[in-house]
């Protein structure tokens, strides 16, 4: 099975352009508003109506009331959510279209009603990888996206060794905080 490819971030619609006519599978529009990938609903929206029907769209969220996620994702008809809070099943459950929920390297997942899982690093855009091995080991259980440290030069190998069912790269494809289309291009070839 050919691994699937998340770019994430996206803050444009020439980016996703770039990241689709590559063949990524799934783009991210980030609703978090302290994080710098942040967009606003315009942009947000401009981004979905290109995109639909040529990509998987997906909203990430964090500790968002669930109507105001749904409100969202239904504006934008969405593919799936995104949830990198502290969200549980009980929240999963108000959630009108499929889930990705993160999880930490040192949390392993609960029981969890999420479509997927998205295994990251405790802090974002910080510190080591996810321990590969287990990484592997959650990978043979659940359908998980690996994130957390991926480049257009690692993610080839990451692949071959942790098997998973997607990658997730947002940091990894910037030029000083910026999307970078040749790294987008890349990192997309190499997966």
């Amino acid at each position: 099975m050919k691994v699937k490819v998340k770019i994430c971030g996206i803050r444009s619609r020439e980016t996703a352009q770039a990241a689709i006519t590559a063949g990524a599978d799934f783009i991210g529009l980030n609703f978090v508003s302290s994080s710098n990938r942040s967009i606003d609903f315009s942009t947000a929206q401009t981004i979905a109506r290109f995109a639909k029907e040529k990509v998987a769209i997906v909203g990430v969220f964090r500790n968002e009331d669930p109507d105001s996620v749904n409100a969202i994702a239904d504006l934008l008809s969405l593919d799936f959510v995104q949830l990198h809070g502290e969200e549980d099943n009980e929240y999963i459950k108000k959630i009108n279209i499929p889930v990705i929920k993160s999880v930490h390297s040192n949390s392993l997942p609960k029981l969890t009603l999420s479509e997927f899982l998205l295994i990251d690093r405790i802090d974002q855009g910080k510190g080591a990888m996810v321990d590969l091995q287990q990484a592997k080991k959650l990978a043979e259980e659940f359908q998980i996206f690996y994130a957390g440290g991926l480049t257009p030069e690692n993610v080839t190998e990451i692949i071959k060794k942790v098997k998973p069912f997607a990658v997730d790269v947002a940091g990894g494809i910037e030029t000083e905080g910026k999307e970078d289309i040749l790294k987008i291009k890349q990192f997309i070839f190499n997966a």
